[in-house]
Order: structure tokens, then C-alpha cells, then sequence
């Protein structure tokens, strides 16, 4: 019997642990089977997680978990975390439930550290910008980046964020789809 390499063990442990960068199947193996069971929820118009992306809902465990995937196969790219509603359960994220996200996510060998706060989606530049950061800041609003660029972002209260570099790279690339089309569109005057 052949043993595999180290490296081949690392990264099969790296790939055991870590949650986001995960199949839509090794969610279903994760999770259970997602909560959307046609086409229209799957592409979710409403308020998608990533524009043009693959959309899935799984419950677990008191929790409600999207998850964005950019090709039917690939990996999860950007998920959300929410607690369901419940009596006499509060939907606020405690720290240790943040800690246990962050933990779930974490790969052998990389690690979290804190970062100024920046919301991709703000139009505000400048000393906009760092006034936004204050008011977010105190508004409970924080974010992570682990060390390969993923990004961990508690978004208030109520709602944790995980992102890998991929799904920013892919917003900018349809950003500047659509501003290439715009500019294409205007007749030569």
C-alpha cells in the first residue's frame, strides 16, 4: 500500500475543515440538501449574494446558511450566516458563535487577523469612506482577512459574511463588463 505525500495529506485535512471553497455537494454532505428545490430560487434576482451566481439555502442546525456558487460545480465563493427565528431565541450572533464560524473556516496553516472595515458596495470615497468605517464600527459591524485573502465580515448583528477573493474579482469583472457596454452603446455623434 502507497501512502499519499505530506502535502497531498495537508491539503486533504486543509480541504476537511474548510467550509467556504466547498462544492455545492460537499455542502449537501455538510448541511443536507438546500432548502431551494427549483431553478427560480436557485437564481436568486432578489438580493443575490453574487450578481449572476448559483444560489443555495441549507438550514442547519438552528442556523440559515446561503451560499453563492459562480459555476454549477465550483467552489463557494461567498456564503452568509443567520440564526432562523425561534422563541426565546435572540437572532444576534454571539462572539463565540462568530469564533466557531471563523473556526469552521480556518485551513491548517492560515489564520485570521482584523482589518479596517470596507464595504465593497459603498459608493462613498475618501473621508466619506472612513466616516462610514466609524459609524459601521460602532455599529457592531467588523471585518477578518485570513491569510490566503478570504474575508470574514460581521455584518452587524445579525448576519456573518465569507468571502473569497473570487467573488470581488468577479463583481469587477461584470462592473466593467457593464461600464464597457455603456461606453459602447453611445452613438458617434
Amino acid at each position: 500500500m502507497r501512502f499519499p505525500s505530506l502535502l497531498l495529506l495537508l491539503v486533504l485535512i486543509a480541504s476537511a475543515d474548510a467550509r467556504i471553497g466547498e462544492t455545492s455537494i460537499q455542502f449537501a454532505d455538510r448541511y443536507g440538501l438546500p432548502k431551494d428545490t427549483n431553478l427560480t430560487a436557485i437564481v436568486d434576482k432578489t438580493s443575490p449574494l453574487v450578481e449572476g451566481a448559483i444560489h443555495h439555502t441549507y438550514e442547519y442546525q438552528g442556523w440559515k446558511i446561503r451560499a453563492a456558487f459562480l459555476q454549477l460545480d465550483g467552489p463557494a465563493v461567498r456564503m452568509d450566516f443567520q440564526k432562523l427565528s425561534a422563541p426565546g431565541m435572540s437572532p444576534a450572533i454571539q462572539d463565540y458563535e462568530l469564533q466557531a464560524i471563523a473556526t469552521a473556516n480556518t485551513p491548517a496553516g492560515m489564520s485570521w487577523k482584523p482589518i479596517a472595515y470596507n464595504n465593497p458596495d459603498s459608493p462613498n470615497k475618501g473621508i466619506t469612506k472612513a466616516f462610514e468605517a466609524m459609524i459601521a464600527g460602532a455599529g457592531g459591524q467588523k471585518m477578518w482577512q485570513r491569510s490566503d485573502g478570504a474575508i470574514l465580515w460581521s455584518r452587524g448583528p445579525i448576519i456573518v459574511r465569507l468571502e473569497l477573493p473570487a467573488a470581488r474579482q468577479h463583481e469587477e469583472q461584470l462592473k466593467i463588463a457593464k461600464e464597457q457596454k455603456a461606453r459602447a452603446s453611445v452613438p458617434q455623434f
